[in-house]
């Protein structure tokens, strides 16, 4: 689809049947709930990640990966867990247990048929709090019911210029949510959306993930209409617009996250429009990843000061568009 669909994810929530939800814990009862889980998630071969023993370099990089909140990170009475190629696994967390999986390569069917199977052998040893009525029982209702939150990340440069805002009410008056991509001052950047749901309550989990298929299939064909037109009725201002960004990144001695994230947003468009020629494979998500704050900061093995970062990543910038475009 044109790499409108950058990646997937997948979240599952479940709570332990008798037991207050997290955030009505009290020390003692956050400490059993962890032991008790912890024993059952490493029985299944995890491995338990030591989070408050992690240099700040990792913090961050499991924060910029969106692996964790810092909010987790400070929290006590916690577990992270991971294991190659499965879902993740924490606790203690918003719930008692939280799956979480994400993917730039695998569909969603593939990541709902990991997160279920892994969510079966928890089910063998655990009790989940269940309600005939209500469906599986979560401290947030929006995500009660089968706990389920399936999210995609996706491209849309065409429909962002021409603008969304209608498009986002006719899809939460649907029970969509399509949010914006953000950095973490909570600035939209790129062109670039988050597409799930309101909440997941009142039918099956595998129902939800064919619905959410099905609108972004219907998205991405009004995205290339409107490629389309942008191409055919605005060409001047199109390649203005990918040529400055261009420019910028090829010429600049210092840059923010946000304005590399724009600008590699356009010339991202004009090479999906051919109005630039690349002369290998160029992965829009996977560079504007390497060039954002956090793993900067990683690649370097150092934390920087901002003007540090966006004169690095300038340095980065030049070098990837002589190597990619010249």
């Amino acid at each position: 689809m044109h790499n409108i669909v950058l990646a997937n994810t997948m979240r599952l929530y479940r709570n332990v049947d008798s037991k207050n939800f997290v955030k009505n814990m009290n020390d003692d009862e956050l400490r059993e709930n962890l032991e008790q889980l912890e024993e059952i998630v490493l029985n299944l071969g995890y491995e338990k990640l030591d989070i408050d023993n992690l240099s700040s370099l990792k913090k961050l990089e499991l924060i910029e990966k969106g692996k964790l909140d810092k909010k987790f990170i400070d929290r006590k009475h916690k577990g992270y867990y991971i294991k190659d190629n499965k879902p993740d696994i924490l606790i203690n967390s918003y719930n008692h247990i939280e799956l979480s999986i994400s993917s730039a390569e695998k569909s969603l069917d593939e990541l709902f048929n990991e997160i279920y199977e892994l969510e079966e052998e928890l089910e063998n040893h655990v009790h989940f709090a269940f309600d005939p009525n209500f469906g599986y029982l979560t401290p947030n209702v929006l995500t009660a019911g089968t706990g389920l939150s399936p999210m995609s990340l996706i491209y849309l440069p065409a429909l962002n210029y021409f603008g969304v805002k209608e498009m986002a009410s006719g899809l939460s008056r649907l029970g969509y949510t399509l949010g914006s991509f953000r950095d973490r001052s909570g600035r939209a950047i790129g062109s670039i959306f988050t597409i799930g749901f309101e909440s997941t309550f009142g039918e099956e989990e595998k129902s939800y993930i064919e619905k959410l298929k099905i609108i972004i299939n219907e998205i991405s064909d009004i995205e290339m209409e409107n490629r389309k037109k942008l191409y055919l009725d605005n060409i001047i201002t199109l390649e203005d617009m990918v040529n400055r960004s261009y420019g910028t990144l090829a010429n600049a001695r210092v840059i923010s996250e946000e304005e590399m994230i724009n600008s590699m947003s356009n010339i991202n468009l004009g090479v999906e429009l051919s109005i630039l020629k690349p002369n290998r494979d160029f992965d829009f998500f996977s560079e504007v990843q390497n060039l954002r704050n956090g793993h900067l900061q990683i690649d370097r093995g150092s934390i920087l000061d901002l003007k540090s970062r966006d004169i690095l990543r300038a340095n980065k910038t030049r070098a990837l568009m002589r190597e990619v475009f010249r």
